[in-house]
């Protein structure tokens, strides 16, 4: 008789841990996915890409940058990326905030744009103003479907989205509602 009591609270241990097993969550629930989180922070970033001959392809600078570790994206305040071409004068690009994709290939210059060139011998200077330019850097492509203005010397032309290629020759192509003058010397 008193292992009569023994047993009967053995099977009452073995039937509530049986009970509280078949009630347990999955353990196969999926996880939570990490916030996107900042893993590190620059000040006054600067990058410079180079060719394979070691000359100077472009250059991204910013007064503050942002690395996420969720997604490998960077986050840029102020940018200014500058593109080289030998033998041309420089290619400037300002904005008021940027974006990197995780590969690296693809900038989102958001806020208003500012694209700058310097004169050269006979080639006047070019300014274009737009807004939330995307730029990939692989192929030196950039594009907007904002409104668009360029100045080039005494010329002028605005428009309705920019399509631009700015390896050489430059190709620079505005999509719609376009309104140019162009003086002649």
């Amino acid at each position: 008789m008193k292992y009569l009591g023994k047993i009967a609270l053995a099977i009452l241990a073995a039937g509530t841990w049986w009970l509280a097993f078949i009630q347990e969550p999955e353990t196969n629930a999926p996880t939570a996915k990490l916030g996107h989180k900042i893993d590190y922070f620059l000040k006054d970033f600067d990058v410079l890409s180079m060719t394979l001959s070691g000359k100077k392809k472009q250059r991204i600078q910013a007064e503050y940058m942002q690395h996420f570790v969720d997604d490998d994206s960077t986050e840029l305040t102020k940018p200014v990326m500058t593109m080289y071409t030998p033998g041309k004068p420089d290619l400037h690009i300002n904005s008021e905030t940027g974006y990197i994709s995780s590969d690296g290939e693809l900038v989102l210059l958001n806020g208003a744009v500012n694209i700058k060139r310097d004169a050269l011998k006979n080639i006047a200077p070019m300014e274009i103003d737009t807004h939330n330019l995307r730029v990939q850097l692989l192929n030196d492509f950039a594009e907007t479907d904002e409104f668009v203005k360029i100045k080039s010397g005494a010329n002028r032309i605005e428009g309705t989205g920019l399509r631009a290629h700015f390896r050489e020759p430059i190709n620079i192509k505005i999509l719609e509602q376009v309104r140019g003058r162009h003086e002649i010397n």
